[in-house]
């Protein structure tokens, strides 16, 4: 509760509130006074108020590494994660929290497009720092402005940045992944990545690059002909979510003529950077035009459909725990509608 009193003339109102500095101001009128004391505790009850001296003296930086330790223990980041917040330390540390106003995060998103960056890669820059102030209000109860975060987007929106990936939909003709297939085949020995194998695996289980490379044989069910992705891509869940697959079509076979190495427990032991590396090298040899690797992934779940697979089925194959993001994997035609 606050204190109020009568000090000559004026009245005195004084609020000490833990996780707050005390804060006091004087007034003509004793109403006055009671007024702006129940405002300010009403601010401090819904975490609405923003007291200047609380924060100036802390930098971004200084918050970012108070997250890390405290919520990254907890919690570990992902790769990406730790990228941005250090992205974020470099570029916006020294700024105070009284100073991380919208017009300041205005001025980053700026910066960042100038410097070539997308919509979608700015936006995850904002997204991380919202996680980051709203820790910093629901934890640790510092009076920060998350309005700063939405007033950043709602300029991306005047800027015409759009914060959403652009869906691709570019499918491998059989002639293509033939000559991919074939461009690294005619290399022979000098070529020890089983790059065929894996491109035709990348289709045949509709996995991730990084899902491929984490197999191991140790997960692999050659009773049921199933294998477990651990830790597989999910909204929420970055550890422990694993997930057992069926290896349908051609996928179980091409496992099982991988060799197997003792001091080697991955099924396919190598590194994402090697096959992002090699694969737009071949697609560049034989002439094959905005083909990615993760395209792959994308014809194996549309090809699952087109052999009758409901979406259920699709779903436990490639993973995705939104059914309506599979929409984006299937390109139906007109003309494939027919019966006859």
């Amino acid at each position: 509760m606050a204190t109020i009193t009568k000090r000559g003339t004026s009245w005195f109102a004084q609020i000490r509130r833990k996780g707050h500095k005390s804060i006091s101001k004087s007034f003509p009128t004793k109403g006055m006074a009671d007024t702006w004391a129940r405002k300010i505790e009403r601010d401090m009850d819904t975490m609405d108020f923003k007291d200047g001296r609380t924060l100036s003296s802390i930098t971004l930086s200084a918050l970012i590494d108070r997250y890390t330790s405290e919520i990254g223990q907890v919690s570990p980041f992902g790769k990406n994660k730790t990228a941005v917040l250090a992205s974020l330390q470099k570029d916006l540390g020294a700024v105070s929290l009284t100073g991380l106003t919208a017009d300041r995060l205005v001025e980053h998103v700026r910066k960042r497009r100038a410097d070539g960056a997308g919509g979608v890669t700015i936006g995850i820059d904002l997204t991380y720092l919202g996680g980051v102030l709203k820790a910093a209000k629901q934890l640790w109860k510092m009076p920060v402005d998350l309005e700063a975060i939405a007033g950043a987007r709602t300029h991306m929106k005047y800027m015409g940045l759009s914060t959403k990936s652009a869906e691709r939909d570019r499918r491998p003709t059989t002639e293509e992944i033939a000559l991919i297939c074939q461009w690294f085949e005619d290399k022979g020995r000098r070529q020890k990545v089983p790059m065929p194998d894996l491109i035709r695996f990348a289709i045949a289980s509709a996995m991730r690059a990084g899902e491929i490379i984490g197999l191991k044989w140790e997960h692999l069910n050659e009773a049921d002909r199933t294998i477990i992705i651990k830790d597989r891509k999910h909204p929420q869940e970055k550890k422990g979510n694993d997930q057992e697959v069926p290896l349908l079509g051609d996928a179980y076979t091409i496992v099982m003529r991988q060799p197997r190495l003792d001091d080697e427990p991955r099924i396919f032991p190598v590194t994402n950077g090697t096959i992002s590396s090699l694969f737009p090298r071949a697609c560049k040899a034989k002439n094959i035009v905005d083909l990615h690797f993760h395209d792959l992934r994308h014809e194996g779940v549309s090809r699952l459909f087109e052999q009758g697979y409901t979406i259920e089925q699709v779903a436990l194959v490639s993973g995705h725990r939104d059914w309506k993001m599979l929409s984006r994997y299937v390109q139906l035609k007109a003309k494939d509608l027919h019966r006859n």
